[in-house]
């Protein structure tokens, strides 16, 4: 209950810092704010869609979805990708056209206001985590964009509307730079890359120091927090069905707990001693 709530706020934040974004942007002639301003349309578009997708990715397997929903909550990111692309297309387009124009003093204080609203907004999309991370990451590029147009709102005011100008173009290039940095970590995920090399080794360790004899081992990162696998091990010819299960069991209570959502398919072989002594077992975490 306490998540939903944190959840409602953000929304309520990132709402509120649009459309004080959007009415500055309008109503004070800052084509740096009005830049601003279309990015909170983005923002505003992809916190729903993210907040929908992550919960869809949390809904338990199903028959067409033997291991969950969890890469689902991409959808969020992609969407969150495709608004900031419209976005900066749109910006590019509107600074091409734009001719001379005057930038009023009330952008700033609009600007200024913003800043403080989408700061609290980042913290708490940082404090709710998951899928929210990604949303709180491009997020903060309103703080940075905040920061930008007050100085250029400034300069527009106090000095020359091309400062203001200067700013607008400094923005829209700061949305593809994000874009291409989203874009590459979204391959991460979807690569099936490997968890870090002291993760593996971790679970290795832990695996190895119940006495259990690694033959392979493949590791993927599904989504953030969460880490798919499978391990194939040899056992100890002397050991009875049972009692290699219970050691399995014991291995992937100690993994679970150390790291929370990892889900790890044990596959026992007999041991090349003696293969026809020794059952076989597998079971996952």
């Amino acid at each position: 209950m306490k998540t939903i709530g944190l959840i409602i706020l953000v929304i309520i934040l990132a709402l509120l810092g649009g459309l004080v974004k959007i009415i500055g942007g309008i109503l004070y002639g800052s084509r740096s704010l009005l830049v601003d301003a279309l990015t909170s349309f983005a923002n505003i578009v992809s916190l729903t869609a993210i907040l929908y997708y992550y919960r869809i990715s949390l809904q338990p397997p199903d028959k067409d979805h033997h291991y969950g929903h969890e890469r689902l909550g991409y959808a969020g990111v992609l969407t969150t990708m495709l608004s900031y692309s419209f976005v900066a297309g749109l910006s590019a387009a509107m600074l091409i056209t734009s001719g001379k124009y005057t930038v009023e003093e009330g952008s700033v204080y609009m600007a200024a206001l913003g800043f403080v609203i989408y700061a609290v907004t980042v913290l708490l999309s940082m404090r709710i985590g998951g899928f929210l991370k990604t949303y709180g990451a491009f997020t903060v590029s309103e703080l940075i964009e905040s920061i930008v147009v007050i100085l250029a709102c400034t300069g527009g005011v106090y000095v020359s509307y091309i400062i203001d100008y200067i700013g607008a173009i400094g923005l829209t290039l700061y949305i593809f730079y994000e874009l291409v940095e989203s874009f590459r970590e979204l391959l991460v995920y979807m690569a099936d890359r490997a968890p870090s090399r002291s993760v593996v080794e971790d679970i290795i360790g832990i695996v190895e120091k119940h006495g259990l004899n690694i033959v392979k081992y493949r590791f993927r990162i599904v989504s953030p927090g969460k880490i798919h696998g499978d391990i194939i091990i040899e056992t100890d010819p002397d050991l009875s069905l049972e009692e290699i299960n219970k050691l399995i069991e014991k291995v992937k209570k100690e993994i679970g707990e150390k790291y929370i959502g990892t889900d790890i398919v044990f596959e026992a072989r007999p041991s090349r001693v003696d293969s026809k002594r020794s059952p076989s077992s597998s079971a996952s975490s």
